[in-house]
Order: structure tokens, then sequence, then C-alpha cells
């Protein structure tokens, strides 16, 4: 790979500190709009003709685009994460593989984050920020093969966005970013979303009687 103009590097710098600032800023209002309100691990609201849980756990699984920093292209990225809370407090794990194509990668990252989860009947929208720590392929070739892994931990943060055509199921998209020293990558992804939150299904009376509500961690 021939080396690039200064150029290159200090428009790299600018846009990762600009994805980081607005990252932030968005991370800062997620996180003064907590709620106030007294913890209860069993609430429940009834929609559609079923009961849910409030105070649930999610996992999303998507695929996209991300730019990444060290090769100065587009380059395709998976990832799944596990997004739980400990009472009212919301966490995420997960895992990026990215590389030239499905099935080719040369960057592996896993991240532990905290943040902020709005939850209504048709739409759920969070925001996590948290460290990551990376394994990448710098392996190259001249007459002899080189192996070569570098590892770095860095900064992720992500904002979510997914429309529920069930409450506990739904599509979206993914914003994110991942600093390190190395090489970063920030892009964003499709998601689907899949919910723990369903209890039981509202019969009778009960059913009749029912009234579609909404709640908002």
């Amino acid at each position: 790979m021939g080396q690039k103009p200064a150029f290159f590097y200090l428009r790299s710098v600018r846009t990762n500190c600009l994805i980081l600032y607005i990252t932030l800023i968005v991370f800062h209002q997620l996180l003064i709009a907590q709620s106030g309100e007294d913890y209860n691990p069993k609430k429940e609201i009834s929609f559609d003709g079923k009961k849910y849980r409030v105070h649930n756990n999610y996992l999303t699984i998507g695929a996209g685009k991300a730019r990444n920093t060290y090769v100065g292209a587009l380059q395709f990225n998976a990832a799944a994460d596990f997004n739980f809370h400990i009472k009212q407090h919301r966490y995420q794990t997960g895992i990026i593989l990215a590389g030239k194509r499905f099935g080719s990668y040369d960057h592996l990252q896993f991240h532990v984050c905290y943040g902020k989860r709005f939850e209504q009947n048709r739409y759920n929208l969070a925001g996590y920020l948290g460290g990551s720590y990376s394994s990448m392929n710098r392996s190259y070739e001249d007459s002899i093969f080189h192996p070569k892994i570098v590892k770095s931990p860095g900064l992720y943060a992500c904002v979510q966005m997914h429309y529920k055509f069930k409450y506990d199921l739904g599509i979206g998209c993914c914003f994110f970013a991942d600093f390190n020293s190395t090489q970063s990558l920030y892009g964003i992804r499709l998601e689907l979303f899949f919910s723990g939150a369903y209890r039981r299904a509202v019969r009778g009376e009960e059913n009749l009687n029912q009234k579609a509500e909404t709640y908002t961690e």
C-alpha cells in the first residue's frame, strides 16, 4: 500500500472528531432524560391483545457499510448486540466484524457500553457509549507472507432507531463509531430487533376492556 498524502490523514482526523462530537452530544441528551420514577421490575403494559414487560432486554443483529480509516474505503460490517438492563440502568455488549466483503474480515471488535433507551408501542430508540477492544489483521506479502495482528483498545458509541411491526419484533438502523489509535470504523447498518418483552396473551373480558398503553423508560 502506497504512502497517502498528509491531507488524507488530516481529513480523517477531522471527520472522526466531528462524528465523536455529535455522538457524545446525542448520548449526553439521552442521559439527561433519565427518568426518576421508582423501578418496578414486574411492570407490564397491554398492547395488541398481549401483555408485555416494560423493563425488558433485546437482541439486535445487522449488517451494513463502515468507513475504515486505515484502508481509506468503505467495508462490509456485521454485528450482533445484546442490550440488557440491571434495574433501570441500560447496558450493551456486542461484537463487530468488518472486511472487504461478507465472509472476508480483517477487523474484529468487542464492546461493552452504558446507555439510555426509550421504548414505545411502535418505536425503540437507544444510545450507548463505552469501551471497545479490536483485533486487526495487518498481514502483508512481498516475496514472503508476513502475518501481523494488531490489537488496540478504543471508544465505541452508537445510536439505534427501530420501527416495531410487533411490540417485540422490529427493523431499523444503527449509526456507530469506533475510535482507536490504530484504525477507526464509523458507519451504518440495517438491524433486526428481537425483544424479550412478551409475557402472555390477554383473553376474555380483560381483552375486551383493555386500552392500548404506551410507556417510555
